[in-house]
């Protein structure tokens, strides 16, 4: 039998589709034949072309971390730890990366119902990894680890692995944490557009991570 023909403007419609679905009800909750039905595609193609809903998914996910250029990877590159010049450019690489990876979590909002989708299922993936998709998303944030450790380990070198470990954890749980909890922050203040002014609250990120660092020079005046 000839397996049917999949377009590559139908298999875009399922794998958009299979973001939608599975970001709203889980792998186990969302169906195949649902997920072709929204994308007016048959469900045996995704039998044939995806090798069923392990490889949609699978599918879905690349295309989630190759949808859009992470400004994360648009940074310069580090000088080696120790050169001339090396701790003022991890500082000024530091905060580049806050600024950055914030940008690129908060663009996950608003009118375009995928980037939202995408933000679901990656909160859920970084939450209970599945084993099929591991070295997928291990391989996707490896780049953002390498540079965020590269810039602690320049600005903090007397910390072993494990306090650095915990410092990038602690900046980038920090950012997480405050996008995950939009929806209850602005009931908190009253203020569904809450925050209007993000360049600020990506500032206090950036302080915030600065300060807890402990590097002086990112401070020179004293505080009031």
């Amino acid at each position: 039998m000839t397996p049917p023909t999949l377009t590559q403007d139908t298999r875009t419609r399922l794998i958009e589709s299979a973001i939608l679905h599975f970001a709203a009800k889980g792998f186990d909750g969302a169906g195949i034949r649902e997920i072709a039905r929204s994308a007016n595609a048959n469900s045996a193609l995704v039998a044939y072309h995806f090798c069923g809903k392990e490889g949609l998914y699978m599918e879905a996910l690349k295309a989630l971390f190759s949808r859009k250029v992470s400004p994360v990877s648009l940074l310069a590159d580090l000088p080696p730890p120790g050169s001339p010049g090396a701790r003022k450019a991890a500082l000024q690489g530091l905060q580049d990366y806050i600024r950055a990876f914030a940008a690129e979590i908060m663009a996950c909002q608003g009118a375009d119902p995928i980037d939202e989708a995408a933000m679901v299922l990656m909160t859920r993936e970084m939450q209970s990894p599945r084993e099929a998709s591991s070295a997928l998303l291990v391989e996707h944030i490896r780049p953002y680890v390498t540079y965020l450790t590269n810039c602690l380990q320049i600005l903090r070198p007397d910390l072993d692995e494990d306090a650095l470990f915990s410092m990038g954890v602690s900046i980038q749980g920090l950012m997480l944490h405050f996008r995950n909890s939009l929806g209850i922050l602005r009931l908190i203040r009253g203020n569904p557009a809450y925050p209007e002014d993000l360049a600020k609250v990506i500032q206090h990120h950036v302080d915030f991570s600065l300060r807890g660092l402990g590097v002086p020079e990112a401070f020179p005046q004293v505080r009031n």
